[in-house]
């Protein structure tokens, strides 16, 4: 992932593709150290943006849920 994207517009599959290519080359042991570090940083914000994103699936849900609920009485 390149440092220039913004991570906000980012779908959940797109941040978590960019996480998972993260971890991977940070878990290869060949990158020089200021690199990891700024693996490490992109993978933070990717993290952050996957858990909004999940959190925010999960109130929907919860929306509809509650829904189905009142509808069931």
């Amino acid at each position: 992932m390149s440092k220039k994207i913004d991570v906000n517009a980012l779908s959940f599959e797109q941040a978590l593709a960019g996480l998972t290519e993260l971890v991977e080359k940070l878990e290869s042991g060949e990158l020089p150290l200021e690199e990891s570090v700024s693996a490490f940083e992109q993978g933070v914000k990717l993290s952050r943006r996957c858990e909004i994103l999940l959190d925010q699936a999960d109130q929907r849900l919860q929306v509809l849920d509650d829904d189905t609920a009142e509808r069931a009485l």
